[in-house]
């Protein structure tokens, strides 16, 4: 695949030689957020999913400073929980508990919006997990994921080395180490989140496989540029759409309890 490179797009790396740069290579390739930032097209997606009269459930919430929604203020309630102290502090909640996102202190049915983002790559028991996302979903609400595809290069290089090497690469790339968590990637392809959200009584609204500019291949311009093939590739045909980076999965609960209407 040919990547074509206008002039006004490098820049001087010796006399009478011209380079493109991976800043202008990104400026130039992806424009448009929405293609660039795979949490920014999750957003997009989550805010035309939310009602004024919702109340919204971040799991994994965190201290914020890693996710950009503004759904304070356009929904009834959002609230988030994480194990992390920082989540009560999170300024993008109504409410943020300190809590096991697997045992949410929650009643039946308190939430008519569950979502995660990059949170389910790091449950160990994600069966576990979908029974608890469905049990505080009321009857009719939707539970939005954004996680890792477990077929991309990135997320099998990912399995293949131990926590404290992306505690190192995320130092690098400007992500503090109580960011980073250990990963199972048990919840982390189509198939998985259909077998644990279907047994918990969820049904698949749409499941998507995005791949967006290569943020993991910055460090060089050689790298970057294989990237930008590899997405290009991808995104050419639904073919290859099973090996696209990002999943973003929609289930809903039944309005009605199927094995309640049937007793």
């Amino acid at each position: 695949m040919m990547i074509r490179v206008p002039l006004a797009e490098m820049s001087a790396a010796g006399s009478g030689t011209w380079w493109p740069t991976v800043a202008s290579l990104r400026r130039r390739f992806y424009p448009d957020v929405l293609r660039r930032d795979p949490v920014a097209a999750f957003v997009d997606v989550l805010a035309r999913s939310v009602k004024p009269t919702d109340r919204v459930l971040d799991l994994g919430a965190g201290a914020g400073e890693l996710n950009t929604y503004a759904l304070k203020g356009r929904v009834r309630q959002i609230v988030g929980a994480d194990l992390d102290p920082r989540v009560t502090g999170n300024p993008l909640l109504d409410f943020g508990l300190r809590a096991d996102i697997g045992t949410l202190p929650f009643q039946d049915g308190s939430f008519d919006v569950v979502f995660s983002i990059y949170v389910l790559e790091h449950v160990e028991s994600p069966a576990a997990l979908a029974a608890e996302i469905a049990r505080v979903l009321r009857p009719g609400g939707v539970c939005l994921a954004l996680t890792p595809n477990i077929f991309h290069y990135v997320t099998l290089l990912s399995r293949l080395t131990p926590t404290r090497f992306h505690r190192r690469v995320n130092a690098w790339r400007g992500r503090p180490a109580e960011d980073t968590f250990e990963t199972f990637y048990r919840f982390n392809s189509r198939r998985a989140l259909e077998r644990h959200f279907g047994r918990a009584g969820l049904g698949p609204l749409r499941i998507d496989t995005i791949e967006v500019q290569p943020s993991y291949l910055t460090f060089s311009l050689p790298t970057y540029l294989m990237g930008v093939g590899y997405e290009r590739l991808v995104n050419a045909t639904e073919l290859l759409s099973p090996i696209r980076v990002n999943l973003l999965a929609t289930f809903r609960k039944p309005a009605t309890d199927v094995r309640t209407s049937r007793q």
